[in-house]
C-alpha cells in the first residue's frame, strides 16, 4: 500500500497535469470552437476575403479566392483578435457581422448577397449611437448603418421595425418619445442610402425592455440601443 507522502505525490502529479492541459486549452487558437453557425461555401469565403482585403488584413495576391486557405485563416484569426473574438479562423455569425461592417466599396470581386438576418431575427446594431439625449446619430455609427442599408438593399424583399431603446433615466414618457425619434433617425438614415421607407417600421419602446442592469453604468449603456427585427 503506497505511503501518504507517496499518494500525495501522484495527487499533486495528477494537479500538475491537468493544469497544464488547461493552459494549453486557453492559449492554443485551434482549439476554440466557433460560435453559432459557420459560413464556408465559396461566395462566403470570398466576401470575407474582399472585406479583409479592404480593411487590411489580406493582401492582394496571397490567398485564392474563394479558398480557406493558410493566408486567409491567419487573416480571419487577426481581424477576430483584434475585435475580441475568438481567434478560431471560422466565419461564424459573429465575425461575419463583425466583418460586414468593415465592408467597403467592392470592384465586383465579390457580390455583396449578405443577408443581415441569416440564423437570427433579431440583432443588435453595434456601434449605432446618438448624442446624449438626443437623436443625432454619431459620425462612427455610419459605417454600421451603410452596411445594414447596403444589405436591406441586396434583399429588396424584407421589411424590418426600427426598434429604438433607452436605459431608465428619465420619465418614461420622455424615454419613449426619445427611443421613438432614434428610431426614425435611423430610418431617415436608411431611405438616404436607398432602402425604400414602406420597408421600415419605427418603433420606440423606451425603457420597458431592459436587457441589462440599469442599476450600473454598463448596464444602462447596453440598454440604449437600436435592434432591427425581421417582420416579414
Amino acid at each position: 500500500m503506497p505511503s501518504m507522502r507517496s499518494r500525495f505525490s501522484i495527487f499533486a502529479l495528477g494537479l500538475g497535469v491537468a493544469a497544464a492541459a488547461m493552459i494549453a486549452t486557453a492559449v492554443s487558437p485551434t482549439l476554440a470552437t466557433a460560435t453559432g453557425p459557420t459560413f464556408s461555401t465559396a461566395q462566403d469565403i470570398a466576401e470575407a476575403q474582399a472585406i479583409l482585403q479592404f480593411a487590411g488584413y489580406l493582401a492582394p495576391g496571397d490567398y485564392r479566392k474563394g479558398e480557406a486557405d493558410d493566408a486567409t485563416v491567419r487573416a480571419l484569426r487577426s481581424f477576430q483578435a483584434a475585435h475580441n473574438h475568438q481567434p478560431t479562423g471560422l466565419i461564424d455569425y459573429d465575425t461575419r457581422t463583425q466583418l460586414l461592417s468593415h465592408a467597403g466599396p467592392f470592384d465586383g470581386q465579390a457580390e455583396y448577397r449578405s443577408s443581415l438576418f441569416e440564423g437570427r431575427t433579431r440583432l443588435v446594431l453595434e456601434g449605432v449611437e446618438f448624442d446624449s439625449g438626443t437623436a443625432r446619430l454619431k459620425l462612427a455609427s455610419r459605417a454600421t448603418l451603410d452596411r445594414v442599408a447596403r444589405s436591406l438593399n441586396a434583399w429588396p424583399d424584407a421589411r424590418v421595425e426600427i426598434g429604438g431603446h433607452t436605459d431608465s433615466i428619465n420619465t418614461d414618457a420622455y424615454n419613449r418619445k426619445l427611443s421613438r425619434a432614434r428610431s426614425a433617425a435611423v430610418c431617415e438614415y436608411l431611405v438616404d442610402k436607398g432602402v425604400v421607407s414602406s420597408r421600415l417600421h419605427e418603433k420606440g419602446y423606451g425603457e420597458s425592455r431592459p436587457i441589462a442592469d440599469n442599476a450600473t453604468v454598463a448596464g444602462r449603456a447596453t440598454n440604449r440601443r437600436v435592434e432591427l427585427i425581421r417582420i416579414d
